[in-house]
């Protein structure tokens, strides 16, 4: 019974294993096919480099802070003059009628006066001959114009405060391609050291596996020779043909920790990677408990902080913008343009007037229905609403901040006693591989104690991984250990 727990629990810890790996994502084809067979060595630095470098996610987190620059060029733009050029033509179908005038209002001395103006407006002069003249048509068949306009802001405190909004929005760009950046290199870092695990457990279960093949030929010649039963045989045999399914479960779940890491840089599902060091390399490590007092808890460089802080500058000036629209703007405008009247198409002949002026005009918005009012107070809530936003999250990731120092403690914990377990365990493969090969040990008992070897390596492996994890999401929360990555 003892044998099969220890089998039993051998087989759950190689799937928890299996379990860790977790493949998302799409995978981004590379423009350079490597040479067939070219494998890719890489160490967790050099992982984390090329995931910053060719992963879509942080490609475009980059440009949507390109973009938001743009934009805040955009509105920058309406500061400066805005000039137009426009050329218009008008077609008179039924002209002005002028009621006629009393020729007595004229005499032989002012007909020299005005003739030249009826002339210029296009109109017969009226019949002086006596009586009231009949009805006049005045204007002309054509009318012709083009020119240039110019118009800019000369005291405009909403768009003032929209180019402050469109800095504030560049800055959450960036903040958000710092989180992109963040989440990449905790994500990459765990999927490396996924691999580590995988691989060296998949490393404890062959060295098991060759033992038990050993221990398989022993009891085959000890049961020919009959110094052994056949039920130890057939317990030999049984170890063997159970540990192989979970050689080969344990080696696709390598596979698929690779796959996962390849997704994660960006590079295709076809190119061979391997992986540098081990985690048996990290049993030299000195393993320290950290306590939550030694813990930055300002969360001053979390990333979901800073977005939060440069949101509620985003929602005070979007609040600020509100405001002044109750206050008045005044801008400058200034037109320059060429006019012509004419009855017919004779181009030649066409005189062309000039007309420009220039101005300032003042504008009170004095009401609007109460649109302005209401949206004022809905700018107001959203601001409101980002302070209880702000408390909850630091909550949340205060919990996550004692989660983590938790777990750094118990892996600790598990990694001393699981080393100390590791020890035993090969003592007491020792004592009964001598019994077994002197004859005063069954075979169960060298099962079981192989079997306990087995488990407590894996123990000892689980435990260093679970103390990367746990230090890795520590330093995700606290958002200032991957400055060497981060620019």
């Amino acid at each position: 019974m003892k044998t099969k727990n220890l089998f039993k629990g051998v087989l759950i810890t190689a799937l928890c294993i299996l379990t860790q790996v977790n493949v998302c994502g799409q995978e981004e084809v590379l423009p350079a096919r490597p040479a067939q067979g070219q494998v890719l060595n890489l160490d967790l630095s050099q992982a984390i480099t090329i995931a910053i470098s060719t992963n879509p996610t942080i490609k475009v987190a980059d440009m949507e802070i390109e973009k938001a620059d743009y934009a805040r060029k955009e509105v920058i733009g309406n500061l400066f003059p805005n000039i137009g050029a426009s050329a218009s033509y008008q077609r008179t179908i039924a002209k002005q009628v002028m009621a006629g005038l009393d020729p007595s209002a004229f005499t032989s001395g002012l007909i020299p006066l005005v003739a030249p103006l009826y002339e210029a407006l296009g109109i017969e002069p009226p019949n002086l001959g006596g009586g009231n003249s009949g009805p006049m048509k005045i204007g002309m068949d054509n009318t012709w114009s083009a020119g240039f306009s110019a118009g800019m802001p000369l005291i405009n405190l909403p768009l003032w405060q929209s180019i402050k909004l469109t800095a504030e929005a560049v800055n959450s760009k960036v903040e958000v391609a710092r989180a992109s950046k963040i989440d990449m290199v905790a994500a990459v870092t765990d999927a490396y050291f996924g691999i580590l695990n995988a691989q060296d457990s998949y490393s404890v279960l062959l060295k098991s596996f060759d033992v038990a093949n050993e221990n398989l030929r022993i009891s085959k010649t000890r049961y020919e020779q009959g110094m052994a039963s056949e039920y130890d045989m057939i317990q030999a045999e049984v170890q063997v043909k159970n540990m192989q399914p979970i050689l080969l479960s344990v080696q696709n779940g390598i596979e698929l920790a690779k796959l996962q890491l390849k997704v994660l840089m960006g590079v295709p599902s076809y190119q061979p990677i391997s992986v540098v060091g081990t985690l048996a390399d990290y049993e030299r490590d000195m393993f320290e408990i950290v306590n939550i007092s030694d813990v930055d808890t300002s969360l001053v460089d979390n990333s979901t902080v800073r977005q939060l802080e440069v949101a509620t500058k985003l929602l005070e000036r979007q609040l600020k913008i509100q405001k002044v629209q109750w206050y008045p703007t005044l801008s400058l405008s200034a037109v320059y343009q060429w006019i012509s009247n004419n009855n017919d198409f004779n181009f030649s002949e066409y005189q062309i007037f000039p007309y420009s002026f220039a101005g300032v005009t003042l504008s009170f918005p004095i009401f609007q229905g109460g649109s302005r009012y209401y949206r004022q107070k809905q700018a107001k809530i959203a601001y409101n609403e980002m302070a209880y936003t702000m408390e909850n999250v630091r909550q949340q990731l205060g919990m996550q901040l004692q989660a983590s120092v938790d777990q750094i403690r118990v892996s600790v914990e598990q990694i001393n006693t699981t080393k100390d377990a590791v020890s035993l365990a090969e003592k007491g493969v020792t004592i009964s591989q001598k019994r077994f090969e002197v004859g005063a040990g069954a075979s169960l008992e060298l099962i079981a104690s192989e079997n306990a070897l087995t488990q407590a390596r894996l123990n000892h492996y689980q435990a260093i991984y679970n103390y990367i994890i746990a230090k890795n999401a520590l330093d995700k929360v606290l958002g200032n250990a991957y400055n060497t990555y981060i620019k």
